[in-house]
This record gives structure tokens, sequence and C-alpha cells, in this order.
């Protein structure tokens, strides 16, 4: 199929205009834009699209309900036009056999499935993901003086899991929530800039991916002068915290897997005229799912902005996409934001607040230095020289990263560790592209030493999936609610009042008994 005038153009697709033996020769090439938008890119905003669809039906009246899912299907169908949607993927069979099996395989290792060791913070998201099924929807609880607080946060990805344990009970929500994981992580490997034809190449990439992380290993001997015991977990060795991809996902795949989803359809479609309608309609669906990762993404969409303005007209921006978004948008963000003001912040240089958490102790300028070099700085120095695609989204990536030690928001620093997750993954797909590059496998010894860089930091993944699969497995908890788990009252971020704020009239009546 001819791909339109205007459409992105796959970087190492076939060509007509090319023999076809070379056609052949690039069939193993990494995999990056479609030509126009494809069954993939569509695949991933309907797995984005769902969650939002039963949000909006459980939370607002219907007739709010109805007119901010007409403003959804709008942008969402805006992207399909003008361009042909191909469904025939680009992966050879094989390959998606093996992407298939590796998605299963690393979801089978997180705490939602719970067939193995779940980290404590699964205490928490069970707790979440019970009263999403045992309460009436919106979910809210009472303080101690009586004020009503509502359930806001970070709840999209528990919702599918949550409608099917309505409708079907809790004998089988932990293969609810294993199958939801397992969707979203092999639409995240097919997102990525892979090999396409199974083979070690392939393998080799799949395996960087899974063990991706800094070099947490190294900055712990640094630091304290001794070995880490194995598998204890590795990536708190100061103040600050950029999790490994298996951290992300063992731990928060609530947070990790809207944000990588979204990142990569920016990544692939980064160079299209197609990408405003992308972006626009891939943003607004992650509110729901987690407010970081639209807030994560400005950076790369103000140098998308600039890019397209450039080489397309402005007549081609699609205003009419925009005012639906922001129509879609406005009543989300002002759920998200109910009591946002209670939720500790300050930036880095202010005294630490009398908090628990090692994310709000002191910070020196000494340890800072270490954390960047340790878990991304050396990679992207070694790295840089041999960078030929997307080299602008490769700097603002490593400014981004240098930047988000200097503020923290939340109990456990929620901007350092989820909004460097659209950062790391661009460095990660820069990293597949560079190392992967057949005409580089053997060449400089600066890649070489990349490689070393990655293989010390793949000692925080291996801790995690070990400690994962060995330790003892823990059932999930889903009679006890949120406000149990956390001493009576649920934490400022995760609930907020409703008294004061102007969404209230928009939202669905409170049910008369709290939980």
């Amino acid at each position: 199929m001819t791909p339109p005038a205007g459409a992105a153009v796959l970087d190492m697709a076939p060509r007509r205009d090319v023999p076809e033996a070379v056609n052949r020769q690039a069939s193993d090439t990494l995999i990056g834009a479609p030509a126009g938008v494809d069954g993939l890119t569509a695949l991933a905003l309907a797995y984005l699209a769902l969650p939002n669809l039963i949000f909006l039906f459980g939370w607002f009246r219907l007739p709010v309900a109805l007119l901010l899912c007409a403003a959804m299907i709008y942008f969402v169908a805006r992207v399909f036009h003008p361009w042909p949607l191909v469904w025939r993927s680009p992966h050879a069979r094989s390959a998606v056999v093996l992407l298939i099996v590796t998605s299963c395989a690393w979801a089978a290792f997180g705490g939602g499935s719970h067939f193995m060791y779940a980290n404590p913070d699964w205490m928490i998201r069970d707790a979440v993901l019970g009263d999403l099924i045992n309460a009436d929807w919106p979910v809210h609880y009472l303080s101690a003086d009586g004020t009503q607080l509502i359930l806001r946060s970070a709840i999209g990805f528990f919702l599918p899991s949550a409608l099917f344990g309505k409708l079907f009970g809790l004998a089988h929500l932990d293969l609810a929530v294993y199958a939801w994981t397992s969707f979203g992580v092999l639409l995240f490997l097919l997102l990525l800039p892979l090999p396409r034809r199974l083979g070690w190449r392939l393998a080799i990439a799949l395996l960087l991916v899974v063990l991706f992380g800094g070099m947490d290993f190294l900055g712990m001997v640094i630091t304290t002068g001794a070995l880490p015991i194995f598998p204890l977990r590795l990536e708190w060795w100061v103040p600050l915290s950029y999790s490994s991809l298996s951290g992300q996902l063992l731990w928060a795949p609530n947070h990790c897997l809207p944000i990588w989803i979204v990142t990569l359809l920016y990544f692939r479609h980064r160079n299209g005229s197609e990408l405003f309608p992308v972006a626009t309609a891939a943003l607004p669906l992650t509110l729901i799912w987690t407010p970081f990762a639209a807030i994560g993404l400005i950076p790369f969409a103000a140098i998308a902005t600039v890019k397209y303005l450039r080489r397309f007209p402005w007549q081609g921006v699609p205003w009419n996409s925009f005012f639906a978004v922001a129509a879609f948008s406005l009543p989300i963000g002002l759920f998200l934001l109910i009591d946002t003001e209670h939720i500790a912040s300050a930036v880095v240089t202010a005294a630490a607040q009398p908090m628990g958490s090692v994310a709000w102790q002191p910070l020196s300028l000494k340890a800072y230095l270490l954390f960047v070099s340790c878990e991304f700085l050396f990679l992207a120095l070694l790295l840089a020289p041999h960078v030929k695609h997307a080299r602008t989204e490769f700097w603002v990536a490593v400014l981004v990263l240098l930047a988000l030690p200097l503020i923290r928001f939340g109990p456990s620093n929620d901007f350092g560790l989820r909004l460097s997750a659209p950062a790391l993954l661009i460095l990660l797909a820069v990293s597949l592209r560079t190392l992967l590059d057949q005409d580089r496998l053997s060449s400089l010894s600066s890649l070489w030493l990349a490689c070393l860089f990655l293989a010390i930091g793949a000692h925080t993944a291996v801790n995690e999936l070990w400690r994962a699969a060995t330790f003892h497995r823990s059932p999930p908890d889903y009679q006890q609610t949120l406000a149990e788990r956390q001493g009576g009252q649920p934490a400022t971020h995760y609930v907020g009042s409703l008294e004061s704020s102007p969404i209230r009239p928009f939202l669905r009546p409170l049910s008369d008994r709290p939980h």
C-alpha cells in the first residue's frame, strides 16, 4: 500500500524505488516509525482508551459522560484520517511469538498477578483494586472529621480488572490483572525499535530491554564501601531513584505502562505529519492512568511541535482535535487536581520535611554527581558520538534526567520515579538503535564500554526478578480497604476532599456507604 502524501516514512522500510534485493537485505533492520498510522498504533490507543471509557461512565453523570465520550471518540478517530490503516505487522511471525512469550514471562514476575512474591507496595495497590470492586463508584471514604474523600490517583490501570471483578467476582481476578499487564507489555515491546526477525539480535535486544537500568550496584559499592546483599533492592542508594524497567514493571505497572506506551508512540511518529493527531489522542488518554505521563512528555512535545511547524504548514494543525481534547481533559484534570496542594513537594535546596521516606533525606552535590553519573550520564556520553537518529530527543532526555533530582514531589519523590521514565525510554530506544546497528556491531571501543555499563546496570533488574521468583509468594488481599491499609485514612496523594472542588456537580452522587 502506498502511503499518502505527507505521511511519515519508515526509516528502513522496504521501498518501491529500490531493487527487491536491497529490500530483502533491509528486512531485519530496526523498526522505526510506520508509514502513516498502522494497526499497532490503533491497538495502543485502544489499550489506553478502555480505562477512560470505564471511568467516564462510572464516575460522571450520564449526560456529562456521553459528551466526554463523544469528544474522546472524535479525537481518537481523527488519528486515522486521512492515513490508511495498515493492520499487517512488520514483524515476522516467529518474532511476534518470541515477543508474546517475553511479555507473558516478564509480566508473570509482577506483583499484580501474585504468581510470585509481590513487593510491599502491592498491599496498597491490592487495596485500591479491592475498593474499586467492593465499593460503589465513585469510590470515596470518610475522614476523621466526616469529610468525604474521593479516590482519584492513578486508577486507570486497575479499572478493566475492577470491572471484571464486579462482573465475575474475585476468584480469577489475579488472572485478569496478569492478562491486562501482559497485553500492555506486549504493546510496549512491539512499539520498541527492535529487529523484525527472529535471531540472536532480537534475543540480545529483548535481554537489554528487560535488564535495562543504571549502575546502582556500582553506586552502592562506592557509597558504602561494601558489596550489596543479593537480592535486596539496590535503587535507593542515595535519596534519589531512577528505576530500572523491571523495577518499574514489578512495583508500579499502573504508572509505567501508560508512560512506556505513549512515549514510544511519540518516538515512532516523531518525524511524521501524523504526529500531532497521534499525540493529541494519546496524551489525554493517559491522564486517568497517571498524570505523570503527560507531564513527563512536555519537553519532547515542545521539540516535536517546533519540528512539525518547520516541516508542515499551520493549516495542517488539527485544531478541531485540540478543542475536543481540551473539552475531554478539563474535567479529568480537575478531578486529578482535587486537593493536590496537600501533597508534599519542595525544591531540593529546601530543608527536608520530617518524613520517613528516604526520598526526603538531604542530598549533597557529591551524591547528586555520583547519582547522575552512575544512572545514565556515562552511558549517554559514550553513546553520543554514535547517535544517528533522534539526536535532539537524546539530548533533551539527558537534560531532563539531569534536572529532575532538583525537584521533589510526593512521599516517594514521584517526580524522579515517574517523570524519569520517558527520558529513560528515549535513552533505551537510542541505545537499541546504536548498539544493534549492523554497521557498528564490531566497531568502536566506546560502544563496548557502553555495553559494560549496561551489564553492570543489569544487576538491578536481576535483583528484582530473582527476589520475585525466590521470595515467599504473597497472596492478594482485596478485602482490606485503602483506609485500613494506611492507618485509618488514605494518604493525600491517593484521595482528596470534594467540598470545594468545581468538578463535584459533574460527578455521580456519592453513595451513602463510604468505604
